[in-house]
């Protein structure tokens, strides 16, 4: 098990597609602990107005203990440096050097900004995003649904392309030791089929 921080983007399309199939739970099949850094809580909670549904989470934030932790620790020099980054706002900046500092397995982000600049600062990180996530449930069997009703769901919500699929399929797999039969993975990657 793994333990990971979570960035607004991503936190805010899990919190989407928990309303329709409860993802949340099956999370915590892979993931022991998800930090939530305090920058992050707040970009969060300013949607609440809009999506009264926010609030399961954030009435499970807690410091100390259980699944949703808030994360107020962040490496300071880190932080400062990556603010300086362009692409990186600030909640993004704590989610990473969060991350850095209690050695967290996973960063979570579906931001295509933060994921690109993040990237060019660490070339050592890889940084997942939700649809990384359905295809881990997938893979290891845990989804409360059938793989491609979930991924219909999400695409409603974030489209993305076949070549994505496939893409975090494969990463998946490659971070697991599964092995995905190439059959197999054209059929979990056919957008056309699926959709």
């Amino acid at each position: 098990m793994f333990s990971a921080v979570i960035d607004n983007t991503a936190l805010v399309y899990l919190t989407q597609l928990n309303h329709r199939r409860p993802i949340f739970d099956r999370l915590r099949s892979m993931i022991h602990t998800l930090y939530i850094p305090m920058a992050v809580k707040n970009e969060y909670e300013q949607g609440l107005g809009k999506e009264p549904a926010r609030s399961w989470l954030l009435d499970r934030i807690n410091t100390e203990h259980g699944f949703y932790r808030l994360c107020t620790s962040y490496d300071t020099f880190v932080n400062m440096e990556v603010q300086r980054v362009k692409g990186i706002d600030k909640g993004e900046a704590e989610c990473y050097s969060q991350f850095k500092k209690i050695s967290a397995q996973i960063l979570i982000s579906d931001d295509k900004g933060f994921t690109k600049a993040v990237g060019q600062l660490d070339l050592g990180i890889k940084v997942y995003n939700s649809l990384h996530l359905i295809c881990w449930l997938d893979i290891l069997e845990y989804l409360p649904t059938k793989w491609n009703s979930m991924i219909k769901d999400f695409h409603a919500l974030r489209p993305f392309k076949s070549k994505d699929l496939r893409e975090a399929y494969l990463e998946i797999a490659s971070k697991t030791g599964v092995y995905l039969h190439r059959r197999k993975l054209s059929e979990k990657c056919s957008l056309k089929g699926i959709l």
